[in-house]
């Protein structure tokens, strides 16, 4: 959380709390996170009406699990997109050593 922009009231699980704002987002950013972990909370609460250190602690996990798996389906794509870039810059590199000069001079 940062100090910046309007206090910004959420729930989560039953809990009202007044938020900052993430990273300087919109209110209706923070609104979606809140949304999130509360919707994270009660998957793992499972109709158990008492947030306890271990539900908010197993919801961590899940959220933590979350994002590790999409950071490693981004660095997979970033590497699969480097190796298709760097074909085709050797393809282009092959076509343009084959294609003559067009620069030359003119009789």
């Amino acid at each position: 959380m940062t100090d910046r922009g309007e206090p910004i009231q959420v729930n989560i699980f039953g809990e009202r709390y007044t938020l900052r704002g993430l990273r300087g987002e919109d209110p209706a950013y923070t609104q979606r996170v809140a949304q999130y972990v509360d919707g994270q909370i009660h998957d793992v609460a499972g109709g158990t009406p008492v947030l306890s250190v271990k539900v908010a602690v197993l919801a961590s996990l899940n959220i933590a699990d979350e994002l590790f798996q999409l950071e490693e389906r981004a660095r997979r794509e970033e590497m699969a997109a480097a190796a298709k870039i760097e074909e085709l810059q050797a393809a282009l590199d092959e076509a343009m050593q084959k294609k003559p000069s067009m620069g030359g001079p003119q009789r």
